[in-house]
C-alpha cells in the first residue's frame, strides 16, 4: 500500500517494500493525487469529495498498474515505465483528477455537539467550551488565536472526529467567556498564566488525564506557556503559525523597525500617523500601549473607534500580504523610548462610545483587537528573560509544526527557532500566509492530526491513564 506522509513535501513510502519501505520522491504525481488513487484503488473510502465515475475509474486503473509494478523494485525517481505510458495516455485523466484532489486533505466533516457548558474558573470568568467528535476518542484541545478571537466550531473539522475528542472553549475575556462589566473588564486578571491555569481547570473538569494540545497564532504561544508547566498532560502537539512574543517578534509585528511596516509603508503611517513621538528606538510595547490607552477612551487625540479601525486595517493588511521581509535577530531590549509618553485625557465621554460598547459586546472583532493590544503591550505577561524556547528544550512529545511562508505576522523563522531546539519538533513549510484557512495551511495541519490518530504510542499513552 502506499501512505501519503504527514506535511508538504512531495515525498511517498512504500509499505508494501519487503525491506520495510523506502522513501523517493516523485515530480510526476502529487499528494493528494497518491491519496485519492490510494482511497479508490487499495480500497479506502473516499471521504467528502465525491468523485466522478471518470475519475474513479482512472485511479483504479493506475492504482491496478501501480500494484503490478511495486514502485519499491527500483529507485529511479520516476514511476515504471508501464505506469508512465499509462499516464500519458490518460493525460486528461491526470488532468482532471488533479483538479479534483486538489484539496484531498480539506477540512474533515462536521460531526455533532457531544456537550457545552461552562466553568467558573475565578476572576468572575466563567470559561464556555464545547466537546465534538466521540468520548472514547483521542482527547485534543485547540487553543484560538488572538489573543481574545474566540473559537468557531469549523476548528473542530481539523481533526477527523470519528477518532478524537475534541474541546474547543473560549478563553477567558472573549466570546462567551467575557466577564460582567465594562469593557475595560475583560482585560482584569488575563494574563498567559491564567490561562494556562483555566486550561488545567477544564482538563480536570472533564476528566482528561492528557490530551493533544493544538492551536494557532497566539493559540501555538498559549500551547507552549502550558506545556512549559504542565508538560506530563500533553500526548502531541501541531501547532499552526508559531508565535513566541519574543521582543523581536513584537518588533517586526509592530515596531517601526525593518519588519512588517516594509510590507505597506502607507498602512503603517496610516496605523501610526496620530503618534508624533515614535522614533525608529520606539518599542512595540509602547505603540500597543498607547492604542489600548485610546481603546479604552483615555486619549483625547484618539477616539476608541478611530484607534480600533486602525488596529483592525493594519492586521488586515498583514494577513492578506505576501513576501514577507526576514525576521531581525537585532535585540529591541536596547530601545531607548521605553515609556509612554502621558496623554491628555477626553474632556468628557467620547460621543461613539456608546456605538464602541455595543460593538464591543456584539461580537468578538473588537474584544479581539483590544486583548491583542494589551498582551503585546505587556509581552504576553512573561518575565523579563523568560522565553518559551528555553521551556521546549526540554520536551520530549512530538511536535508537528505548520507555517506559511508568506506569514506576515508570526515569520516562518519563530518556526525554524522552535523546531532547532525541540527534540522532537517536525517543520511542514507551506505556501500559504497567516490564515489558518489558507488550503495550504488546511492541508497540512489536517495532515498532523490524521498522522497523530495513527500513532499507537500516543493512543497507548493516553488510554493506560483514562
Amino acid at each position: 500500500m502506499i501512505s501519503a506522509l504527514p506535511g508538504t513535501t512531495s515525498a511517498v513510502i512504500c509499505s508494501a517494500c519487503p525491506t520495510g519501505g523506502h522513501f523517493r520522491k516523485t515530480s510526476r504525481l502529487d499528494l493528494p493525487q497518491l491519496k485519492l488513487m490510494d482511497d479508490i484503488g487499495f480500497g479506502w473510502n473516499i471521504r467528502a469529495e465525491p468523485a466522478s465515475l471518470f475519475l474513479a475509474l482512472a485511479a483504479r486503473r493506475l492504482g491496478r498498474i501501480c500494484q503490478t509494478k511495486p514502485w519499491c523494485s527500483r529507485r529511479t525517481g520516476r514511476i515504471h515505465s508501464c505506469c508512465e505510458a499509462s499516464a500519458l495516455r490518460s493525460r486528461s485523466m491526470l488532468r482532471a483528477l488533479n483538479a479534483q484532489t486538489s484539496e484531498a486533505r480539506a477540512l474533515h466533516d462536521a460531526g455533532e455537539v457531544l456537550r457545552a457548558g461552562t466553568l467558573e474558573v475565578g476572576d468572575g470568568f466563567k470559561l464556555y467550551f464545547e466537546e465534538h467528535g466521540v468520548l472514547d476518542g483521542l482527547p485534543a484541545v485547540f487553543l484560538h488565536g488572538g489573543p481574545g478571537a474566540g473559537c468557531s466550531r469549523r476548528m473542530a473539522q481539523l481533526f477527523d472526529l470519528s477518532k478524537y475528542r475534541v474541546v474547543l472553549l473560549d478563553q477567558r475575556g472573549c466570546g462567551k467567556s467575557k466577564r460582567p462589566g465594562d469593557h475595560t473588564a475583560q482585560l482584569h486578571c488575563n494574563t498567559t498564566w491564567h490561562l494556562v491555569e483555566d486550561l488545567e481547570a477544564l482538563r480536570d473538569h472533564l476528566q482528561i488525564d492528557k490530551w493533544v494540545v493544538a492551536g494557532g497564532s497566539w493559540g501555538t504561544c498559549l500551547a507552549l506557556a502550558y506545556a512549559s508547566r504542565h508538560a506530563d498532560r500533553v500526548l502531541a502537539m501541531v501547532l499552526r503559525a508559531v508565535c513566541l512574543f519574543r521582543e523581536e517578534e513584537l518588533g517586526f509585528f509592530l515596531g517601526p523597525g525593518p519588519g512588517a511596516r516594509t510590507v505597506d509603508r502607507d498602512a503603517w503611517r496610516n496605523l501610526t500617523d496620530w503618534l508624533p513621538w515614535i522614533t525608529n528606538r520606539t518599542s512595540p510595547r509602547i505603540i500597543a500601549a498607547a492604542f489600548r490607552r485610546a481603546v479604552v477612551g483615555e486619549d483625547s487625540a484618539m477616539s476608541p473607534r478611530d484607534a480600533m479601525g486602525k488596529w483592525w486595517q493594519w492586521e488586515a493588511k498583514l494577513i492578506t500580504a505576501r513576501d514577507p521581509p526576514a525576521l531581525s535577530r537585532q535585540p529591541l531590549a536596547s530601545c531607548s523610548d521605553v515609556e509612554l509618553p502621558p496623554a491628555d485625557p477626553p474632556t468628557g465621554p467620547w460621543q461613539d462610545m456608546l456605538m464602541w460598547l455595543a460593538s464591543f459586546f456584539m461580537g468578538n472583532m473588537a474584544v479581539q483587537a483590544l486583548l491583542t493590544m494589551h498582551y503585546v503591550a505587556e509581552r504576553a505577561f512573561f518575565l523579563p528573560g523568560f522565553e518559551l524556547l528555553d521551556a521546549a528544550r526540554l520536551f520530549s512529545f512530538p511536535i508537528d509544526v505548520v507555517h506559511g511562508r508568506n506569514d506576515c505576522i508570526c515569520p516562518v523563522e519563530n518556526a525554524k527557532d522552535l523546531v532547532a531546539v525541540a527534540p522532537s519538533a517536525t517543520l511542514h513549510v507551506t505556501d500559504a500566509g497567516h490564515s489558518q484557512w489558507d488550503a495550504n495551511n488546511v492541508d497540512a495541519f489536517v495532515r498532523a492530526t490524521d498522522h497523530i490518530a495513527t500513532c499507537t504510542n500516543i493512543w497507548s499513552l493516553a488510554s493506560s491513564v483514562q
